[in-house]
């Protein structure tokens, strides 16, 4: 355990370097730079714009006088001429009604008329408007007087409607006078903000001219600015990702580059640990026989639990050659009885140690096929040997051939347990067995068969169901091939006359 920590820190460190040598992981980027430089001059900016901004402010104040005129001065002028008509109206009647009400509502509207006139004397202090408040309070005394006469007549008991009329007579030039001082007062404060109007306009008018075309080009720049520090930013953040994105990606490969090794070195060891507990049951049963009995099928056994394991090791060779550069296979047109009868004799002692009868039906009339026959003698020794590992005593496993014009197809028959259809899609992934049932074998068997295959050309086949066995069946061309490939691109197959691929 400590090997496998110790190799997994080795390639994630041999990583990390890997990636501490690629730019991105350069602390100095023109990014970076960018962004510093830029945000100086973002700042630098707004402090000028700020600055100028205030200049501009104090232009525009210093160019705007501060005007008293108000129009709320209007509303109470108008107040003022209603309580002064009301009085006068109130006065007229308590002399033609008598009433006490009425001669106490219009005193005391005298009275606030009085208070207001003050009032709006102080609030709102134009020039003239002292004087205009004089006039108005003249004529409330000379309006005054009138009552007072026309109490005097009431007193002298003269009728009612007489001494109305001639409190109306004496009061109506000063009722015309009233508004006239009130007309004085809206005038004045009207010029007053009609002069304001012109003075804002003008000031309006100078803050546009003061204004100059530089802030127009000032909203420009900080877009400017804002878009590229954007630009940059997004930069920096899609370069982060694909930094984070690429060191999990090697993580993960690091990662499973040990497991993938360990799971190699732990099923390679028990197909080698099966071979060697062969040969060592084999040795010991020689040492304890006595001379004379049956040395040749031992010395049978253990020669081919020997060449399995030559087998083996050429399997995971030729498995990792395909996987990087290729393989090349000799191929020549030879019989098909002559592979099957060496698979038998290869595969016999091993079918006897496990007291499974191995039956290889004779192909008639003879047959011929293009093949590698080294390979294609490893494809059938690991189909042949899964099915008697994979079947019970006393079973047996039957190797058929069939052919039509083009393939020779041959098929491994055993009564075994069978696969569950969901593990058929995997079954010919590396060390499958090892993933799924690592007690029985490595399982780069059937992985090493597909490849082999398909290098000549042909095809692969499984069919099993739980319970019912299992059949294999793979091709091999009749005709000569001109070339062949494999699936994936970066592998291909070499041999004598090996072209396109087709057949001739």
């Amino acid at each position: 355990m400590s090997n496998n920590t110790n190799n997994t820190e080795v390639l994630l460190e041999e990583n990390n370097q890997t990636q501490a040598q690629t730019p991105i992981e350069n602390k100095s980027t023109f990014e970076k730079k960018a962004l510093l430089v830029l945000s100086a001059v973002f700042v630098a900016v707004l402090l000028g714009a700020w600055g100028y901004a205030m200049k501009v402010r104090q232009g525009v104040a210093s160019n705007s006088t501060t005007t008293h005129a108000d129009p709320a001065a209007l509303i109470e002028v108008e107040r003022l001429r209603n309580l002064a008509d009301s009085q006068l109206d109130n006065s007229r009647a308590y002399f033609l009604l008598g009433s006490q009400s009425i001669y106490d509502k219009q005193k005391k509207e005298k009275e606030t008329l009085l208070e207001s006139l003050t009032t709006f004397e102080k609030d709102h202090s134009l020039p003239g408007v002292s004087d205009i408040v004089k006039r108005v309070k003249e004529i409330q005394v000379k309006g005054d007087e009138f009552f007072e006469q026309a109490v005097e007549h009431r007193e002298k008991k003269t009728e009612s409607k007489i001494v109305g009329q001639f409190y109306q007579s004496k009061t109506s030039p000063l009722r015309s006078q009233l508004n006239q001082a009130f007309d004085d007062l809206v005038q004045l404060h009207q010029a007053e903000i009609d002069k304001a109007k012109v003075e804002i306009q003008e000031a309006a008018s100078q803050a546009e001219v003061q204004i100059p075309m530089g802030m127009t080009w000032l909203t420009g720049s900080l877009a400017a600015i804002f878009l590229c520090m954007a630009y940059l930013v997004i930069r920096l953040s899609r370069k982060q990702a694909f930094q984070l994105a690429q060191q999990k990606r090697l993580y993960e490969q690091a990662k499973k580059a040990v497991q993938d090794r360990d799971e190699t070195l732990f099923a390679i060891s028990h197909d080698l640990q099966d071979s060697l507990d062969m040969i060592a049951s084999t040795a010991d049963r020689m040492a304890t026989t006595p001379q004379g009995l049956n040395i040749v099928e031992s010395g049978e056994l253990m020669k081919s639990t020997v060449t399995t394991i030559e087998g083996l090791i050429k399997d995971i060779r030729d498995q990792k050659n395909m996987e990087m550069e290729g393989i090349t296979l000799r191929m020549d047109q030879l019989s098909i009885d002559n592979v099957l009868e060496n698979a038998r004799t290869l595969m016999q002692p091993m079918a006897k140690q496990h007291d499974v009868r191995l039956q290889v039906d004779s192909v008639n009339p003879p047959v011929l096929a293009f093949y590698d026959n080294e390979r294609v003698l490893r494809v059938l020794s690991n189909l042949i040997g899964n099915s008697i590992k994979f079947s019970p005593k006393g079973e047996k496993v039957v190797v058929k051939v069939r052919s039509d014009q083009k393939f020779v197809n041959i098929s491994v028959i055993d009564n075994g347990p069978g696969i569950p259809a969901g593990q058929l899609p995997d079954i010919f992934e590396n060390f499958w067995q090892a993933k799924k049932t690592a007690d029985q074998g490595a399982g780069i068997g059937l992985a090493i068969v597909k490849t082999i295959v398909e290098a000549h050309g042909g095809t692969v086949q499984i069919q099993s169901q739980t319970g019912r066995g299992t059949t294999v069946t793979f091709s091999l061309p009749r005709r000569r091939p001109v070339g062949a490939s494999i699936k994936k691109a970066n592998i291909t197959v070499k041999g004598a006359g090996l072209g396109a691929a087709d057949w001739q």
